[in-house]
């Protein structure tokens, strides 16, 4: 390696030192200069570096002038729209000098004066992105720089002295390469703003549009106030190239005047906007190594300055207020909230990390937009000069804060005590202060930079590391370091007052910054620590005890803390309790205001109720788990010790009372504990003074006036009293004693003693005082006599004194017989108890005597009785309005209106009923029902008298009493029409068949409304046809819902048309009225099916109108019958009568069997029937009663004449076929097709005949008719379809789309052919402008176009091999007897055109044609004299009469004539698989034919006239057994044999494994389909046992049990057998590879699971295929063979084609190999 590096030094050592000419590295300039301004792609890049310059060359001012090519100088208006042409950069700076001009026209040669900012020396040729020739003039020289080719090139000159500017300005003219349009000061307002932030000379900036003033921007600075840095800051950066010497702050106004137009009006206005903002100016020494110098200059071309500047540019809070909101100049320069940039001079895009601007002189990348940190010696510079930011930073938010702590202390401490709540003064500075520390946080809260990230992770790191303090924050006691402050916590900030805490507004400004700081340890949450700090040494007032108090309830359950804490806890928390401190450890008890009171003496333990008052009980329980709540018993034993217990009657009945109110809370045995301590205590104030409890009376005891008595100014509880021992009543028996047996007494006493002692008397008292004749009743009579005066005749005479009787014992009764004495049970002459003075019931008197029995109103039978009453009708109407009144309060509860028997109401005809017995409508008298008298309606909702009758009734009456007359009906049905929401549908259903409609004033003619309708003008039925009736618009409302009907609906009307068809023919408007009845019928078919008798009467009842069409010259040999017949001409037919060969129409009334649906209009022309009328509704209804259409009664019969051949014209058109297919099915459904568009593509077949005639038989009536038809279908004897076309004439495409029409579709229609010959005539170019979408059919012509010159050059290429590989005629006889052993009924002609066509594998690629395509089978019956000469090959057999549409030939051959020895065992399991497959064969369906018969040669399907196939049999020999194997080439027949072996050898056993798979769908890609999906079934089968020598498989959710029954396990067997005959005597599979299984619900019948044979048992039983003995016998394609020989036949293709699926695993093309081979051995 060293070797080679000598030689290399060596060789450039001999060049260097050649004496050949040296040659100059050339610049492409131009080029140069590009690539340098791609690198300034920044917006307002020139004026950014003349701004630069300008502030490099020391100028106050700079101005900006647009020119415009025209401007006018007497505008007052500036042209914003204009183009701009020119511009004018000027600045008053210092005037270029020589080393300036000569360093103008150099290309990479910055400044070298360390003090600028220039480094480069590109940034003069940013002039050049807007200008091709820059000129400038300074002082008193000039420079013009030009282009010569891709060489720039200057010239510098001295300015005349009459040219030289007044003002000394230096002029930059810059000529621009394109007119541009102004540029807008929204935008390039800004970016000078933020250009003058931090602009070391620059103050002034102004900006022209031609004369016009648009924009100038100033700034204005105060003098600098130097900052005092604290000792504790790190001045120095951490590699010692910095160091801090001094910080000048400094305040700065900026103002921004700019002439603003209006876009509409075109006024000028100006607008004035003023910031405010902080410059800090951190002033540096520099001091770096030699090395680092020289590094540094060979870089920047510069060496470092011994001195530099860090400035930040800061928007406190205050100059943010101050500052105008519209800051739309100035909205770059105060970035806060978003992020600050990084200025060189100017700002890069390249940001701080948080919301100020620095400047500095950092080293920017070459487009001046980044920092450089690729170069290690800028990256250590800016890294360097990065750190000196992050401690200006810090020094500016130290400072920042220090203001702020000055202010608090001046604001705040000054005043009052920290612990002092704020006063109004004091909350608005805090407020203040609180903003102005958080707009601090958020200022130096840092976040990513971008693009590069180091800025702000530089400036973020040492703005914390260069200081050894920590950071300061504003907290509750004024400015402190964040490791002495905590986290604040709402739920302790109303009881921690010594603990400096951040101001909650400062922290959830700044969560994030704080939870930062908190992550990195510098600040913490307050701990149980300060917690305890807190309490120690001073007791909290009652507000800050009750918020400690509930942060404990939530901090306790989620800290566990040690005992020693919780105790230490309570017992440095000192409450003030009255003048007392305690701590809460010392306190037991708290209060319950609704239990104690809070304002009598409590137990000295109690904590104050002003603190527990806030608290739940639950809650008071999780403070401490010795607290308690006070209970009365506890509070009654420190109460009764009080002196004032016994010696106050207002303290002691406030304790009564406070006892009162919880006594009956208290539990049995706290009340007697509390009545021991009380009942011996002197503690109830009587009359008499303060006594015992049991020496004392209560007040209601007033019969002795020398009781002492209770006197309280609140009754205490009775309970509790009664409890202590009071006294309430005297004993009964003295009360008995002194009043009672005292003689003549008053009851009136009695009940007022009574009444006051009712609490005392005990239950045996009371039975005694109801069953006792104690009270007097009211003796109304005896008044009455005792007021009258005697009579006397002499009015002046006064009369005589009358003797007083003796006085009568008073009659006493129980108070249960007596009422309470009021007017209205007087008014109704009830006994009332005799009471003195005025009956008050709410009085306690009252009460008892209610209590004893005294009845308060009569019962409801006492009152109806009175109502009944017929005789006293005062008393009755009294009664019944007593009733009304008392009803709510007295008998609603009881009253049913069903169960009253009495008859008390009135009715309008006087009499009287029962509540149900009438009705409050008056119309109900329409019909007799009974009705409320008018005055007692409002009371019917009350005593639910019904409005009217209910339905039930309504129906009855009218079944009883149906009106008579036509008047009558009238009300009778307008009055139920008003009761039509009372039926329901079982009346309606009663009504629709009640006769009671009369037609008459008779009343015998009385119909039902369902056998009547509406008599309308309009009607379409003639009134004779229908019942009419009409009984005015409100009575036809009522019978409508009964069931009369306007029209018939379509079950009536069809039952009258088929009933009367005749007369519905001749009375209701002719033909096209009848048709529209049938049309009615038709179109409600879905209904009239349901009624089968009515669809049995209208299939058997000649109803329907059949047309029948005669030419006009056969009406003359018609006449005649016309006239005895029931038909009718059209009147269209009657019109034009006079016109030959014109058609008249006959209607005829008849059965739907003798009517034919027209489908083929031909067929009607030629035949005549009698047709429906060809409407698709009509033709619907009469299909469905049993018409049949026509071309279903028509017998076609197409007959060709001559050979088969295939021309040019039946190319053509089966190329036309092809192409169009897909045309043609595009608008069909496959449900329509009989074969679908693969089919008609690739196996319909187009030949050409000489002639084609067509029969065509009627047959109903026999009749026939022939005539040449230029197109036909038929079929082969190998089941191959061809559409002969004949070879006169043009090609008729009617025709043919007919034929095709005719094979493809179910049910062809005449549109269908008409359709179809347009599309197969019209050209594509026509069909694709008709908007057809047939661009892939252009598309594939043309790729079939390349395809076919392809092919052409690969047939001509063919051509010359096949020359040189022609067949010699004895190779060719060779293959021909080979081929004739396998087709021995072949014609040898065909066989050897077909040879001569293959060029190699000649035998196997002709018998794979034939056995695909079938082939013209030679006449073998030599022997027969009736044999029809033998048809040129090629040709078509012509067709008898008896043949369908379309030719077909059986495959199914005709029985075996052979011996008992052709059975199933015959082919043995040893043999070839073609020799077992054949044994099998021949004993299931009989041997293969050898010589077809006479007729299958004539006509494919049966013999041409009777008797033709007698007595034909065949004379040829049946060829031997293996003659098919012997058609076949040796290599060939291995091949096939070797590949069957292979799929058998393929074959496994699954295992016994249990199968799960999910169905699968593949695409499956084709030649002619293109592609087609694959679906594979899933499986879910279990393994469930043996099978005879078989696995056998369950469903997962097959229940075994159920299927395994003794029935089924003999099907299965009789299926295992048929499996094992086919896999061991046929394929010569192994048992162990066969598998059986059940799927009741799966579509698959078998499957191929990797090489396991699975079939499916249940298709073998649903396909009729065990029917127990195998012998039941059925048809199969003409051959009657039995169920297991169709088994045989059916699981034998099944069991070949799953062994296919070892070849190939999709069900592709390539998957027929196996059916093919499977045919071929089947013929």
């Amino acid at each position: 390696m060293a070797s080679k590096k000598s030689a290399l030094d060596a060789l450039r050592s001999q060049v260097l030192s050649h004496t050949g000419a040296e040659e100059r590295v050339e610049v492409n300039q131009r080029h140069l200069i590009d690539k340098i301004l791609a690198r300034y792609s920044a917006e307002y890049v020139v004026y950014r570096e003349l701004m630069q310059n300008s502030d490099d060359a020391g100028a106050k001012g700079i101005e900006i002038v647009f020119e415009t090519a025209s401007p006018s100088s007497h505008e007052t208006v500036p042209n914003l729209s204009a183009k701009i042409t020119r511009v004018l950069f000027k600045n008053n700076g210092m005037a270029f000098r020589p080393e300036d001009w000569n360093r103008l026209k150099k290309i990479a040669e910055g400044n070298p004066d360390e003090s600028k900012i220039g480094a480069f020396g590109v940034g003069f040729y940013s002039l050049f992105s807007i200008c091709e020739e820059p000129f400038v003039s300074s002082g008193k020289e000039c420079m013009a720089f030009y282009w010569r080719n891709d060489q720039l090139y200057a010239k510098r000159a001295a300015i005349p002295d009459e040219d030289n500017q007044k003002d000394d300005w230096t002029t930059f003219l810059l000529d621009l390469r394109e007119p541009m349009d102004m540029l807008s000061m929204d935008e390039f307002g800004p970016f000078l703003a933020r250009s003058l932030g931090f602009t070391g000379n620059l103050r002034d900036i102004s900006v022209y549009l031609d004369h016009h003033r648009l924009l100038n921007i100033s700034k204005k600075m105060r003098e600098p106030r130097p900052m005092t840095l604290p000792k504790t800051m790190y001045m120095t950066s951490p590699q010692k190239i910095f160091t801090l010497k001094s910080v000048d702050l400094q305040s700065v106004q900026m103002d921004a005047t700019r002439m603003e137009v209006s876009r509409w009006t075109r006024e000028v206005s100006t607008s004035v906007t003023t910031i405010f903002l902080r410059t800090a100016s951190g002033n540096l020494d520099v001091k770096v190594t030699k090395q680092f110098s020289a590094e540094m200059e060979r870089t920047t071309k510069k060496y470092p300055p011994s001195q530099t500047a860090i400035q930040i540019l800061y928007v406190g809070h205050d100059e943010k207020q101050a500052s105008a909101e519209n800051k739309t100049i100035f909205k770059d320069l105060v970035p806060f909230p978003e992020q600050g940039r990084i200025f060189i001079g100017f700002p890069t895009h390249q940001t701080t990390g948080f919301c100020s601007h620095v400047a500095g002189r950092f080293i920017p990348t070459v487009e001046r937009e980044s920092l450089d940190f690729v170069d290690k010696t800028l990256q250590i510079w800016n890294h360097e000069l990065l750190s000196m930011a992050g401690l200006l930073s810090r020094a500016l938010y130290e400072d920042e804060l220090l203001q702020i702590g000055n202010l608090y202390n001046e604001m705040i401490l000054a005043h009052q005590n920290p612990d002092e709540v704020d006063d109004e003064t004091s909350a608005v500075a805090r407020e203040w202060l609180e903003k102005r520390a958080l707009h601090a946080l958020q200022a130096f809260q840092f976040h990513p930079s971008t693009p590069s990230p180091q800025v702000g992770h530089y400036i973020d790191a040492y703005f914390f590391r260069m200081s050894t303090l920590a950071l300061s924050t504003l907290s509750s006691r004024g400015v402190k370091p964040l490791d002495k402050v905590r986290i604040p916590e709402p739920t302790m900030a109303g009881f921690l007052k010594k603990v400096p805490i951040i101001p909650t507004s400062v922290y959830s400004g700044s969560e994030k910054f704080m939870d930062k700081l908190e992550r990195a340890g510098k600040v913490q949450r307050i701990s149980f620590k300060d917690v305890l700090a807190e309490l120690e040494g001073r007791a909290l007032p009652e507000p800050q005890m009750v918020a400690m108090l509930k942060w404990w309830i939530d901090y306790r359950p989620r800290q566990t803390l040690p005992d020693a804490d919780v105790n230490a806890f309570f017992q440095s928390a000192l409450v003030k309790s009255g003048d007392s401190i305690k701590p809460l450890s010392m306190l037991k008890w708290f209060v319950n205001p609704k239990v104690t009171p809070i304002d009598m003496p409590l137990p000295p333990n109690t904590v104050p109720y002003d603190i527990t008052k806030t608290f739940t009980q639950p809650e008071l329980y999780r403070i401490s788990g010795a607290w308690q709540e006070l209970n009365l018993l506890e509070w009654t034993k420190f109460i009764v010790n009080e002196p004032d217990f016994e010696e106050s009657p207002a303290f002691a009945e406030k304790v009564l009372l406070v006892l009162s109110r919880g006594w009956t809370q208290l539990h049995e045995n706290t009340q007697k504990a509390t009545v021991a301590m009380i009942a011996q205590k002197k503690c109830i104030p009587t009359k008499y003074g303060m006594k015992l409890p049991n020496e004392s009376y209560f007040k209601t005891v007033t019969l002795f006036p020398d009781l002492p008595v209770m006197v309280f100014t609140k009754q205490p509880l009775e309970k509790l009293l009664a409890a202590m021992g009071a006294r309430k009543s005297v004993e009964l028996q003295l009360v008995f004693d002194r009043l009672v047996n005292a003689g003549s007494w008053d009851h009136m006493q009695l009940v007022k003693y009574l009444a006051s002692v009712r609490d005392t008397l005990s239950s045996g008292e009371m039975k005694r005082l109801k069953a006792t004749s104690i009270f007097p009743k009211e003796d109304f009579e005896k008044e009455k006599t005792a007021t009258l005066p005697p009579k006397t005749d002499d009015p002046t005479t006064e009369s005589p004194a009358i003797p007083t009787p003796p006085a009568l014992p008073i009659k006493r009764y129980p108070a249960n017989t007596l009422y309470v004495p009021t007017e209205d049970h007087v008014a109704l002459g009830l006994p009332v108890i005799e009471w003195k003075g005025r009956w008050r019931s709410t009085s306690d008197e009252a009460k008892l005597l209610l209590e004893l029995g005294l009845l308060t109103h009569p019962a409801m039978d006492v009152v109806l009785g009175l109502a009944a009453s017929s005789n006293e009708k005062a008393l009755q109407a009294k009664a019944l309005l007593y009733f009304l009144e008392q009803f709510k309060a007295q008998y609603a509860s009881q009253y049913n209106p069903s169960k009253i028997s009495v008859t008390f109401l009135p009715t309008t005809t006087g009499t009287l009923e029962t509540p149900l017995g009438c009705y409050t409508n008056p119309s109900c008298s329409v019909m007799g029902f009974p009705v409320l008298r008018e005055d007692l309606r409002v009371h019917a909702a009350t005593l639910r008298i019904r409005e009217n009758p209910d339905a039930a009734k309504l129906l009855e009456r009218l079944r009883q009493s149906p009106p008579t007359t036509k008047d009558k009906a009238r009300q009778v049905f307008e009055t139920l029409s008003k009761f039509q929401g009372e039926f329901q549908h079982h009346h309606w259903s009663s009504l629709r068949t009640l006769k009671f409609i009369p037609l008459d004033d008779t009343g015998k003619a009385l119909v039902e409304p369902q056998s009547c309708y509406f008599n309308k003008k309009d009607s379409a039925f003639h009134p004779d046809l229908l019942t009419t009736i009409d009984f005015g618009r409100t009575a036809n409302l009522f019978l409508k819902n009964c069931g009369v009907k306007d029209e018939p609906t379509p079950l009536e009307l069809t039952q009258l048309v088929v009933r009367s068809p005749q007369d519905f023919l001749n009375r209701n408007g002719g033909v096209e009225s009848y048709k529209s009845i049938l049309r009615q019928i038709a179109s409600h078919m879905h209904v009239i099916r349901t009624n089968k008798a009515l669809l049995n009467e209208m299939i058997r009842t000649p109803f329907l109108l059949g047309e029948k069409r005669i030419n006009q010259d056969l009406e003359e040999e018609s006449s005649s019958a016309a006239k005895g017949s029931d038909s009718k001409e059209a009147e269209a037919g009657e019109d034009d009568s006079s016109n030959m060969g014109q058609a008249i129409v006959q209607y005829k009334l008849a059965r739907a069997s003798d009517i034919y649906l027209i489908d083929d209009t031909v067929l009607q022309q030629i035949f005549t029937p009698l047709s429906a009328p060809m409407e698709n509704l009509l033709e619907t209804l009469y299909e469905n009663l049993g018409s049949t259409w026509i071309s279903k009664q028509v017998k076609e019969t197409s007959r060709p004449q001559g050979a088969l051949a295939v021309t040019r014209r039946s190319e053509n058109l089966q190329e036309l076929i092809v192409e169009r297919a897909p045309l043609l099915l595009s608008d069909h459904p496959s449900n329509r097709l009989n074969f679908d568009l693969d089919w008609l593509t690739t196996k319909l077949k187009v030949r050409q005949v000489p002639e084609i005639q067509l029969r065509r038989e009627f047959i109903p009536t026999g009749a026939t008719h022939v005539e040449s038809t230029t197109a036909c279908i038929v079929q082969d004897q190998a089941r191959a379809y061809y559409l002969l076309v004949t070879a006169k004439g043009d090609m008729d495409y009617f025709d043919i789309a007919d034929a095709l029409a005719k094979l493809l579709l179910r049910k062809k229609k005449l549109n269908d052919s008409i359709w179809w010959s347009n599309l197969l005539f019209t050209s594509l170019l026509n069909l694709k402008r008709k908007g057809f979408q047939v661009d892939r059919i252009l598309n594939a012509k043309k790729a079939e176009k390349a395809r076919v010159e392809a092919a052409a050059k690969a047939d001509a290429a063919a051509a010359a091999q096949v020359a040189a590989n022609k067949l010699g005629p004895k190779q060719a006889a060779d293959y021909l007897t080979q081929l004739r052993e396998v087709f021995p009924d072949c014609d040898p002609a065909f066989l050897m055109d077909a040879i001569s066509k293959e060029t190699q594998d000649h035998v196997q690629r002709v018998t794979m044609k034939l056995l695909d395509s079938g082939y013209p089978r030679i006449n073998n019956n030599k022997g027969n004299s009736n044999a029809i000469p033998t048809p040129v090959p090629g040709s078509f057999p012509t067709q008898n009469s008896n043949a369908s549409n379309v030719s077909t030939i059986s495959t199914l051959p005709p029985p075996a004539t052979g011996g008992p020895d052709q059975g199933l065992s015959s082919g043995g399991v040893g043999g070839s698989f073609f020799s077992r497959l054949k044994s099998i064969r021949d004993t299931v369906i009989g041997k293969p034919i050898t010589a077809p018969t006479q007729s299958d040669i004539i006509t494919g399907v049966e013999a041409s006239g009777p008797g033709a196939t007698s007595g034909i049999k065949s004379t040829v020999a049946q060829p031997p057994t293996n003659s098919i194997v012997k058609g076949f080439e040796p290599d060939y027949q291995e091949n096939l044999e070797q590949s069957l072996k292979n799929a058998v050898s393929n074959c496994k056993s699954n295992g016994r494994d249990d199968i799960r798979s999910e169905p699968t769908a593949s695409q499956v890609s084709e030649v002619l389909t293109n592609s087609y999906c694959d679906v594979k079934p899933g499986h879910q089968l279990n393994f469930a046992g043996r099978a005879g020598e078989l696995e056998f498989y369950l469903d997962k959710d097959c229940d075994a049990d159920q299927i395994m029954t003794k029935d089924n396990l003999k099907s299965l067997t009789r299926f295992v057998r048929l499996l094992m005959i086919l896999a061991q005597d046929v394929f010569g599979l192994a048992p162990e590879t066969m598998h059986v299984y059940y799927d009741p619900e799966g579509q698959t019948i078998a499957f191929n699971r990797g090489g396991s044979l699975f079939f499916n048992w249940r298709y073998y039983v649903a396909l009729g295929h065990d029917d127990g003995a195998g012998q039941g016998k059925k048809q199969v394609q003409g051959r009657t063979v039995t169920a297991r020989e169709e088994g045989l036949i059916y699981w034998f293709f099944t069991m070949a084609h799953e062994l296919a699926h070892n070849f190939v695993g999709e069900h592709n093309s390539k998957h027929e190999v196996c059916p093919t081979i499977c045919d071929m051995l089947c013929h």
